[in-house]
């Protein structure tokens, strides 16, 4: 079985690795993938730019309080 991660913007494939079969995962499962998603660095990036991310400080996580 394997696991995937897609970016949540544009569907760009982030990364895929083999998984155990248990029956959550199957019953998660559509033939034999499991779908999580995320955001790859690009779109990552291009949300930082639009909502001008990274420029009002923040702590060490970059949350702004």
């Amino acid at each position: 079985m394997k696991f995937r991660t897609i970016c949540a913007w544009c569907n760009y494939l982030i990364s895929e690795k083999e998984c155990s079969e248990n029956k959550n995962s199957l019953a998660l499962s559509k033939n034999g993938v499991m779908t999580s998603h995320g955001l790859c660095s690009s779109c990552r990036k291009n949300l930082e730019t639009i909502y001008g991310l990274n420029n009002k400080g923040g702590d060490e996580h970059g949350l702004v309080r």
